[in-house]
This record gives structure tokens, C-alpha cells and sequence, in this order.
């Protein structure tokens, strides 16, 4: 199944002219002045990017008052991903996501309305890590289908669970289909970072 959900990307400068982003009372302000209103104008289909272009560095303390609030233990608010990093907000990024024992994904490659690739950084168990391979390999796929073609020993309910937990992650999208759920990877490539 080869199906290509067109998504709305929302870029959104966190950076604002600083080249250091510390502290949280900054990323409080930039999750006011830049994040509420892509929220406020983001549709179900959207995928707000949250930029660091010419950003050289960003604590955890900024992403926690950013990422975090999209990113709650509930699920995510809308899918969004990092993007413009340099190695030192990289590896923050990467730090931060490692220590809240979550996932995120950094945009490399868009257009359109597609992400082409992106990198996944933070923790993943390995079966995500496994369901998300396969939702890329075959997007649009119900959770029967993935479990049709996966080698894996695993039922088509445990299928529906490891799916609907990329989804709440914001490492996959979905959509009705009739009774069952499509997913869709965030980026038509993601590799491990």
C-alpha cells in the first residue's frame, strides 16, 4: 500500500535573532510569542517545525518549556519536529529527549507538503522502533495489514497498540478508514540519529 498524506508544514522561528537560547522563562516567551499561534492556526493535518536557524545553542530548559507542552504524556497537542539544528543543539536536543525517556524527530529534508526525511533522536523501545519501520515501509497500512506482512510474532491488537502509541508519541499520523485506523510516518525516511 503506497498512500501519501499531503500534510500542512507550519515553520515556526524559536531563534527570534538570539544565537543562544538559555533558560525558562525564554522558552516560556518563545512558546507565547511564536508556538501558541501556529497552534491556534494549525489543522489536524499539520506539522509545525519548530526552527533553530542561526541558534549555536539552547539548554534543556528550553525545550522543556517548548517540546514538552506539545509533546505531553497524553499525547501530542499537534505533530511537530525540531529543525535548523547545529551540533550543539543537537546534542541538547538529544540530552533532553534521553532524560524525559521520549522521542522526538529532526526535520531534515521538506517540500510541499511532505517531509522527506527526518532523524530520530531520544528514546525508543525497540518495538516502536519496529512499528515505525514498518508504517514507513508501508504507509496508509491498518494495524491487520502490518501485522499480515510483518515476520513478527505479534497479534494484530498488539499491532493497534504499538501504532496508536507513535501516534500519541507524534512519530505517526492517522486516519479513519471505515472501522480501522491508517498510519502514516511523520517523514517519508527516518533514520536513527
Amino acid at each position: 500500500m503506497s498512500l501519501k498524506p499531503k500534510f500542512k508544514i507550519s515553520l515556526v522561528e524559536l531563534g527570534g535573532g538570539e544565537r543562544q537560547l538559555a533558560g525558562a522563562a525564554l522558552g516560556d516567551a518563545r512558546y507565547r510569542e511564536a508556538v501558541a499561534p501556529a497552534l491556534a492556526a494549525a489543522s489536524p493535518d499539520t506539522i509545525l517545525l519548530l526552527s533553530f536557524r542561526g541558534v549555536e545553542f539552547a539548554t534543556g530548559s528550553v525545550f522543556k518549556a517548548t517540546w514538552h507542552r506539545l509533546h505531553p504524556e497524553g499525547g501530542v497537542v499537534v505533530p511537530s519536529m525540531v529543525a535548523h539544528l547545529s551540533d550543539d543543539v543537537r546534542t541538547e536536543f538529544a540530552i533532553y529527549l534521553k532524560s524525559e525517556r521520549v522521542a522526538g524527530l529532526e526535520a531534515l529534508d521538506w517540500g510541499g507538503d511532505a517531509i522527506t526525511l527526518a532523524t530520530l533522536h531520544g528514546h525508543v523501545e525497540d518495538a516502536a522502533l519496529s512499528a515505525l519501520r514498518a508504517v514507513t515501509a508501508s504507509p496508509g497500512a491498518t494495524a491487520p495489514q502490518l501485522q499480515s506482512e510483518s515476520s513478527e510474532p505479534v497479534s494484530a491488537t498488539a499491532w493497534t497498540n504499538r501504532l496508536n502509541e507513535l501516534q500519541r508519541d507524534g512519530l505517526a499520523a492517522r486516519e479513519r478508514a471505515g472501522r480501522a485506523w491508517r498510519f502514516f510516518p511523520l517523514a517519508s525516511e527516518v533514520r536513527r540519529g
